[in-house]
């Protein structure tokens, strides 16, 4: 299991001067909105007893009752995968009777990963999308070229 990277040049500013280097990014083919709850609740229907119906049931009725909790202002957290909560804000007023409900808002929800769920994610490993699928021909380089042979060669 490895995730997918691009290579990608970006301008780095840190140094006070603009240079440009070549960073890894995300690939870009990624599926926008990644692993739906039906195709969730298939990839869990394999490591567990229930059926992905089930499963597709519990992640709707676990999304609409995190929400119902934190709209009573508590915090939920998930054994294994991290705690969701909110932020609120609200304008600056001189006296406190004044900040009324109607004033304040949710400004953002958190979600906070448990350090466990964080450390096992950091631990997956990466691997570079060859640049011949991303690149144009005419910016390849002899020395990506000979990367993307060594790199076909290792997985071979």
């Amino acid at each position: 299991m490895a995730v997918p990277y691009v290579v990608r040049k970006k301008a780095d500013l840190t140094s006070g001067e603009r240079k440009e280097l070549w960073y890894a990014v995300p690939k870009k083919v990624q599926e926008r909105g990644g692993v739906k709850s039906k195709d969730l609740a298939l990839w869990m229907e394999k490591t567990s007893g229930f059926h992905h119906g089930q499963i597709e049931g519990m992640l709707s009725e676990l999304a609409y009752n995190i929400q119902h909790l934190l709209s009573l202002g508590k915090s939920v957290t998930i054994d294994g995968l991290g705690t969701f909560q909110t932020a609120l804000t609200s304008p600056g007023f001189e006296h406190p009777e004044q900040v009324t409900p109607g004033k304040v808002s949710v400004s953002r929800v958190y979600f906070v990963a448990q350090p466990e769920f964080s450390r096992a994610v950091k631990k997956i490993k990466c691997m570079r999308i060859p640049f011949k699928y991303y690149m144009p021909e005419d910016q390849l380089t002899s020395a990506m070229k000979k990367a993307d042979r060594e790199e076909e060669q290792t997985q071979e």
